[in-house]
């Protein structure tokens, strides 16, 4: 194997280690610091797509309360991301202005 090769092979595992491997590890990290970090009422999404807020937190399961009177249990896992609420409202939506066409427009 001629030194250039190598040089090529080293390079390519380089990227290949900061595109892939690199932000993966970063993502596992934040998802556990989230799942260690779970209280009871903390609104959350489930990787399903499950609203609700946390009513309870044992070592490896959660319970979600998704309507009144109605509670869920799921692997900590389970849990996507924690719906953080707006330190401010929320500008108001800009009304479009509805433009009529005119009577002398052909199209």
């Amino acid at each position: 194997m001629d030194p250039g090769s190598l040089v090529m092979l080293v390079v390519v595992m380089g990227i290949f280690y900061f595109m892939l491997v690199r932000p993966q590890k970063k993502r596992l990290a934040e998802h556990k610091k989230l799942v260690s970090s779970l209280v009871p009422g903390d609104e959350v999404v489930t990787i399903g797509g499950v609203y609700g807020f946390v009513n309870r937190v044992d070592d490896d399961m959660v319970w979600l309360e998704v309507s009144e009177g109605v509670e869920v249990r799921c692997t900590k896992q389970a849990v996507s991301r924690r719906i953080e609420e707006f330190a401010e409202e929320p500008e108001e939506a800009v009304e479009a202005e509805i433009v009529e066409p005119s009577e002398a427009d052909p199209t």
